[in-house]
């Protein structure tokens, strides 16, 4: 069973995201803030991250760059969730969704993004009313 690890400080939301995977047979783990990411990377060895960017402790751009310079995360597939629309910005050559977005979307994305470990993310692309597509 593929393994989600979503790093998101509003609890409501990662309850939500977590419910919806849950249901089309994703497990999940739940992280709150850039340090308990951190050690649930470490002990869960999730396929896919859902990485929010404003997280109360360690800037979710940080936290993104510091899984990509550690060799033994860098291989990690993130996915980052953001309010702020200056993210591409903040986090280049990565894929965002910017909040607020329809949980199906992330569903989506997050199932092209696993099924298909071929596909980097950043092709992974959902068009609304569709399943994603590789472009």
């Amino acid at each position: 069973m593929p393994h989600i690890l979503i790093v998101d400080d509003e609890p409501d939301l990662a309850e939500l995201l977590a419910y919806n995977l849950g249901r089309v047979g994703f497990a999940t783990t739940l992280a709150h803030t850039g340090e308990e990411a951190l050690a649930r990377v470490r002990t869960t060895a999730p396929d896919l991250i859902l990485l929010d960017l404003m997280l109360p402790d360690i800037d979710g751009a940080d936290l993104y760059r510091q899984l990509r310079a550690d060799p033994a995360t860098s291989h990690l597939r993130i996915l980052v969730l953001s309010a702020r629309p200056d993210a591409h910005s903040r986090v280049s050559g990565v894929e965002i969704l910017l909040k607020p977005f329809k949980v199906q979307e992330v569903v989506a994305r997050v199932s092209t993004l696993v099924q298909d470990p071929s596909v980097p993310p950043e092709r992974a692309v959902f068009r609304a009313g569709t399943y994603p597509q590789v472009l």
